[in-house]
């Protein structure tokens, strides 16, 4: 009988953990700032999601992911409307996901919470977080440290159970 056996290769353990998690699509429309962007870019890169700018492009087909999360900046107190657009043209489809939200906002107070919930809820999606590029604390890249947090939680079961900067209670 012969035995083989596998020699570590360097980063072995990102990559395995990658292939662990659901396959993962980041939606989003960003603003003039980038912010939005910026975000969905980053949890792409440390989650190994497929990242769809909808001001841009869309998925050819939502039935090969497991978990959706859409990001969406906002204006005037509203989202933008690609987001919304897709949201309400896929909501069958939705139904059947994981489907998560994060907002980026000028605020990081209860007007943040306030927008957050008040978006999430229009849209039916629950599991959602604001994030606002001013926050007290920075990881190195300079992304808003409750952004890691977020990943985090995207591979966690008890997702409701981390304390993250949630809009619902």
């Amino acid at each position: 009988m012969i035995t083989y056996t596998s020699l570590p290769i360097a980063g072995a353990e990102k990559q395995s953990e990658r292939e662990t998690m659901p396959k993962t699509a980041v939606l989003y429309a960003s603003g003039f700032t980038k912010n939005t962007q910026r975000i969905a870019e980053y949890i792409s890169s440390k989650t190994g999601a497929e990242t769809f700018d909808l001001k841009k492009n869309t998925p050819a087909d939502l039935d090969q992911y497991d978990t959706i999360i859409f990001g969406t900046g906002v204006h005037a107190g509203k989202p933008y409307a690609p987001v919304q657009k897709f949201i309400s043209d896929n909501r069958e489809i939705l139904k059947n996901k994981k489907v998560k939200l994060f907002i980026t906002c000028m605020y990081n107070d209860e007007k943040g919470k306030n927008q957050c919930a008040r978006i999430s809820g229009m849209w039916g999606i629950p599991d959602a977080v604001f994030f606002n590029k001013k926050e007290d604390r920075m990881n190195a890249d300079g992304i808003p440290v409750s952004v890691d947090e977020f990943i985090k939680g995207l591979r966690c079961r008890f997702f409701r159970l981390l304390s993250l900067p949630r809009c619902i209670s």
